[in-house]
């Protein structure tokens, strides 16, 4: 998991770069600022490096998030238009991971945790586009709970107040028994 401080000195960073990147045809945009899950700039990405900022309270992300947010205004269709391509892009992802799990239970179940934030930023970037999870992705679900014991939150208990269980079940617990 990453630190605050390096998810923060991302954000700060994408926050320079996420105008020129709306505007391009990439989805993968290079970023100067790595952090251990990041080394480009996507909404996934930059939403879900600001949802940890805000569950460590870090200074000063109110005053960045507005800057995103009106960015996000100034050029909502080309947002929307990315986060569709993103969704895509991350679904197929998680699908292949969700794959793994079939032939490698005890190597996927100890890759989870990481390979969670897949999930976690196809949520976020689902809420963005005001959509429900695609027939794909309930598909993916429903794979994933065949495989899935519940249990203690996976990522850093400072985060869990911002993944309520409620919305994101798949970071409370752990892969389990086998399909």
């Amino acid at each position: 998991m990453n630190s605050p401080e390096k998810d923060k000195a991302f954000f700060e960073a994408s926050l320079q770069e996420l105008e020129p990147y709306l505007l391009s045809r990439e989805l993968y945009w290079p970023s100067s600022i790595h952090t251990t899950d990041f080394t480009q700039l996507t909404l996934g990405a930059l939403l879900l490096v600001r949802a940890r900022l805000k569950g460590w309270k870090s200074p000063g992300l109110t005053e960045s998030a507005k800057q995103v947010d009106a960015v996000r205004l100034k050029w909502r269709s080309a947002w929307e238009a990315k986060a569709r391509r993103e969704v895509r892009a991350r679904s197929e992802l998680w699908k292949n991971y969700l794959g793994e799990v079939r032939s490698s239970l005890a190597e996927s179940a100890r890759k989870y945790p990481y390979e969670a934030r897949l999930r976690v930023m196809l949520s976020l970037l689902l809420a963005e586009l005001r959509e429900p999870p695609s027939e794909t992705l309930t598909i993916l679900d429903a794979k994933l709970r065949r495989s899935w014991q519940p249990g203690p939150f996976v990522w850093d208990p400072a985060l869990e107040w911002v993944f309520p269980l409620e919305s994101f079940w798949f970071l409370y617990g752990m892969l389990g028994t086998q399909e």
